[in-house]
């Protein structure tokens, strides 16, 4: 009887350790799916940076004689004010409004990819080869932070 408890026992408690580690590795793939689109985003971002903004705030987002910098932390722009001045523009400055040639998506792939420079997380340069040893760059855990209204 004391045998037969035993393998009970422990039988279910290897149904346990199985069941934790099963759930550990869903939380690891769903972290790492989420940091995997994140690069995208911020990959993308990038890539229309260098398509349209480039040219007047610089090509790492540092400013130009014709443009502030972007990832001066005095200018912490929310993500919602961000998409507003880059859809619109900004009345009496070169800023124009790119909604005719951005969509919602695209300027917030943009955003992602000031705000990492701008946090500090993204060194300069093409984010496929600034990760270590020229691999990909990898978001940190808890990045991007959630902004509140500005």
């Amino acid at each position: 009887m004391r045998l037969r408890a035993r393998i009970t026992l422990a039988g279910s408690a290897s149904v346990l350790a199985l069941s934790m580690a099963s759930a550990s590795a869903g939380q690891a793939n769903a972290s790492s799916a989420a940091a995997s689109e994140t690069y995208r985003d911020v990959y993308n971002g990038w890539k229309w940076w260098h398509v349209y903004c480039y040219r007047c705030h610089g090509v790492d987002a540092i400013g130009t004689a014709t443009a502030p910098s972007l990832i001066d932390p005095t200018e912490n722009f929310t993500r919602t004010a961000f998409l507003n001045i880059v859809r619109t523009g900004r009345p009496n400055t070169a800023m124009q409004g790119w909604s005719k040639l951005l969509d919602d998506r695209q300027i917030g792939q943009i955003y992602l990819y000031v705000r990492a420079r701008a946090d500090k997380v993204l060194p300069a340069g093409r984010p496929d080869e600034n990760g270590a040893k020229g691999s990909p760059w990898v978001p940190p855990d808890g990045w991007p932070r959630v902004q509140r209204s500005r």
